[in-house]
């Protein structure tokens, strides 16, 4: 049995709102899914047929709702606007994040020949791709007979007796050259 209405109150933002109808005793609460059908929203005064619903709390509740004179069809869903709060923090949010990028990269550019150089000297001489071009195995045997770190390397890799790696770590020279 289709009861009978008068929309008295409605809360557009949270989609409720309560029916006073001379059938039914107290106001029924009615909310916004109940009238998924209706191509427009409820409004103050709409005349209201709607079925009714006891919840477990003993509150009537307002179901299969219909509003009179109005169509049913597919209601247009609402859009809101975007705020501009959400788009300003999301590019501010990108700009402190491009910042930080560069901000990084500009350390690591700065600072590139020292942790380079350390990198390097600290890596075994197999793991070293150096050219070494320039160099020949002239007999050198010591530290004290190098005259840098690369040629220290370039000795230690490929001429043989030569005493410039002391604690066998693959570094040569690391008094003298390479520290």
């Amino acid at each position: 049995m289709k009861f009978k209405g008068k929309l008295i109150r409605w809360n557009e933002e949270r989609g409720f709102g309560f029916i006073n109808s001379a059938s039914v005793k107290g106001d029924v609460f009615i909310h916004i899914s109940e009238l998924k059908h209706m191509s427009r929203r409820p409004q103050i005064n709409d005349v209201i047929y709607f079925d009714i619903t006891t919840e477990k709390t003993g509150k009537t509740k307002a179901i299969n709702a219909t509003i009179e004179g109005v169509q049913e069809g597919v209601r247009q869903k609402r859009i809101r606007p975007k705020s501009n709060k959400t788009k300003n923090s999301s590019l501010t949010s990108k700009i402190l994040l491009i910042a930080v990028f560069l901000g990084i990269a500009f350390v690591a550019y700065a600072t590139y020949p020292s942790w380079y150089n350390k990198l390097v000297n600290s890596l075994p001489v197999s793991f070293v791709d150096e050219n070494f071009s320039g160099f020949n195995c002239e007999g050198k045997q010591y530290c004290s007979e190098m005259t840098s770190c690369k040629e220290a390397r370039f000795y230690l890799k490929n001429c043989p007796n030569v005493e410039i790696d002391g604690d066998n770590d693959g570094i040569p020279c690391e008094s003298q050259w390479c520290n």
